[in-house]
């Protein structure tokens, strides 16, 4: 399990999250993203993800469909494209080709970096916002994300490719983006009160076998992914309780 100090830290985040957002978006005010209203993005990154399990999508679906009717003009994730960020190799960009020219490069740091970890469970309770998006809130057990993160950046680092990590904020969280916003609310108090009872709702796990190594759009869009490799992680040594 997450040890109690690394959680605390971690809801430290999600809480400073809802906090700077959530009395705005009270009011009406948020982000809407003007890529999602101009149709397809044609911007593209690399990013090393995990995808949830069916069980564990069908429940943030099921909490999308409270969200959506509330506010059905919003953009809400569909399954295919749910995901948890290990983390974001190439930033997304409209000029992509220097990085994605260095794909060897790229996969066999991810490779030299998964060496030895096992895989893991991230739990998912309660919900938190930002000015632009919903996003289900992930609590992973041990500290195998972590660990993966911390010889990623290093293994890139070393072979040149680190520049674009961390650009916008180095990536502690390990939650799962489920909404974005794309339209003005339309009962901004209805929907703030909506998304507050549903705060501290448990929603599942998901255990990370394995990672993929994708190129994308900034919606990690099904239509827009292409797969560079799927690698496994080492067997742990105990079973874990996770199921979805």
């Amino acid at each position: 399990m997450m040890d109690t100090s690394s959680r605390t830290e971690l809801q430290r985040h999600y809480d400073a999250m809802w906090n700077g957002a959530f009395p705005a978006a009270a009011r009406g005010d948020i982000d809407c993203d003007p890529h999602l209203a101009a149709g397809p993005d044609p911007r593209r990154g690399l990013t090393l993800i995990a995808r949830p399990g069916p069980a564990l999508q069908a429940r943030f679906d099921a909490l999308l469909d409270h969200l959506a009717g509330a506010e059905p003009h919003q953009y809400r994730y569909p399954a295919a494209d749910m995901h948890v960020t290990m983390l974001s190799l190439s930033t997304v960009t409209d000029n992509p080709a220097p990085h994605l020219l260095r794909l060897a490069d790229y996969s066999a740091c991810v490779r030299a970096a998964l060496d030895g970890i096992a895989s893991f469970e991230i739990d998912f309770d309660g919900i938190t916002m930002s000015r632009g998006a919903v996003l289900a809130q992930g609590f992973p057990r041990g500290p195998a994300l972590q660990t993966l993160r911390d010889r990623l950046r290093a293994e890139l680092n070393g072979q040149g490719l680190g520049a674009s990590l961390d650009q916008r904020y180095r990536l502690v969280t390990a939650h799962a983006t489920l909404l974005r916003f794309v339209a003005p609310l339309q009962a901004p108090q209805r929907f703030t009160a909506l998304l507050d009872s549903l705060r501290n709702a448990p929603l599942g796990c998901m255990r990370v076998d394995a990672v993929e190594l994708v190129t994308n759009d900034w919606y990690m869009s099904d239509s827009s992914v292409e797969r560079v490799a799927i690698m496994p992680l080492a067997a742990p040594a105990s079973g874990g309780g996770c199921v979805a």
